[in-house]
């Protein structure tokens, strides 16, 4: 008998359970109805048995990694000597400026600002860039602040400001690892040890820089000791300048190339760029019934389309299964066209064209280019 079936058997030992295997052992002469003396006396400790049932499958579930949640779960990856991440702050890049439009040198580290709207955003200066532009994290971690771009307010009192504006979302945030991901990982961990500079431990590098979100390998890329890592933000989209130029301090700066200044094993030489944006059009024929508005069809259409750009996104770091090694990844119209088909309202389409073309696209992934898909315009007609 597996763990489930445990659980299954203590789940299914509830109150009825419990008060007819207890009935049944009352001699026959002795009145056992509802109601009755001995019925009233064992019905209470039936009920604590079931709940005694539940406690134990709930135990048996917590014990095993693969059906742990929260903080057993916490407690499963802090015996496998990692941790769930933490919700990281959004980093954004802002200007400040006068009433004649130039910037001000008297904005400190430690001014706060916040968002305009009904609920506002509220940022912290952390660094006074030499043009005087200043780097800002977002107070509360998470996801939230990852969107805004545009005129936030002093909360710190400032008599030369006349405008303030983030202009750049540097390193977007993210939220919690959730259960899923933190399960993935720990039942995936122990397939290849991370040591001595081998794929999985620049992987496991990564994974420790908050503002990555993913990240591609290419060992021996430009010669022997040369390793490219090619890196996305925490939306998933191209890593910026800013992080790019971060990632590589933290892993191998500059001044010490190869001389194991870094996280990087001495004699390793490696470059850190973003990834190649593919932007991918879609055009459509849809048929949509006479009961649902087309443009709210349209509309649920093309973020129905997003959501599967989405996916792909977050599994373009994925080893190409059939090989075992490099990374592979196709773009379907098949899986645009289902995408299509359920959304309500919807009765027939034709089959996408991407970029204008009838084949799948099959993106490329090589030493010199890493793709990553990016939906542009979705026309649909009919």
């Amino acid at each position: 008998m597996n763990p489930d079936d445990y659980a299954a058997d203590f789940t299914a030992k509830d109150y009825d359970y419990w008060l007819d295997l207890m009935l049944d052992n009352v001699p026959d002469d002795i009145d056992e109805r509802e109601g009755s003396i001995v019925y009233d006396a064992v019905a209470p400790a039936a009920m604590v048995m079931a709940q005694q049932s539940l406690s134990m499958a709930n135990i048996i579930k917590q014990t095993y990694v693969k059906t742990a949640q929260g903080q057993f779960l916490d407690y499963r990856a802090a015996e496998h000597g990692t941790a769930r991440y933490v919700a990281t702050q959004t980093e954004v890049k802002a200007k400040f400026l006068d009433s004649d439009g130039n910037p001000i040198n008297n904005v400190q580290i430690g001014d706060q600002f916040a968002s305009i709207g009904e609920t506002p955003i509220f940022y912290t200066v952390q660094k006074i860039n030499d043009d005087l532009t200043g780097e800002m994290t977002s107070d509360e971690p998470g996801t939230t602040a990852n969107s805004y771009i545009g005129q936030v307010m002093p909360v710190t009192s400032n008599d030369a400001l006349n405008w303030a504006e983030i202009t750049e979302i540097v390193a977007p945030a993210r939220d919690e690892e959730t259960d899923d991901h933190l399960r993935d990982r720990l039942l995936r961990s122990d397939d290849w040890i991370a040591y001595g500079g081998n794929i999985t431990d620049y992987l496991a590098m990564l994974s420790k820089i908050k503002e990555v979100g993913a990240g591609q390998v290419y060992p021996v890329w430009n010669g022997a000791g040369t390793v490219k890592l090619v890196i996305v933000d925490n939306n998933l989209m191209p890593a910026s300048d800013s992080l790019v130029k971060k990632v590589k301090s933290i892993i191998d700066p500059v001044d010490g190339e190869g001389e194991g200044y870094g996280l990087a094993p001495i004699d390793h030489q490696v470059t850190v760029v973003a990834p190649t944006p593919l932007t991918v059009n879609v055009s459509a024929t849809v048929n949509i019934d006479g009961a649902h508005s087309i443009d709210a069809v349209k509309t649920k259409i093309k973020t129905a389309i997003e959501e599967y750009f989405k996916l792909l996104r977050q599994t373009w770091n994925t080893v190409d299964p059939k090989t075992g090694r490099g990374y592979s990844q196709t773009i379907y119209k098949s899986k645009v066209l289902s995408q299509i088909m359920m959304i309500d309202g919807v009765v027939n389409a034709s089959v996408p064209k991407l970029n204008n073309a009838d084949n799948d696209i099959v993106l490329t992934f090589t030493n010199q280019t890493s793709q990553l898909p990016i939906l542009g315009e979705v026309v649909l007609d009919g």
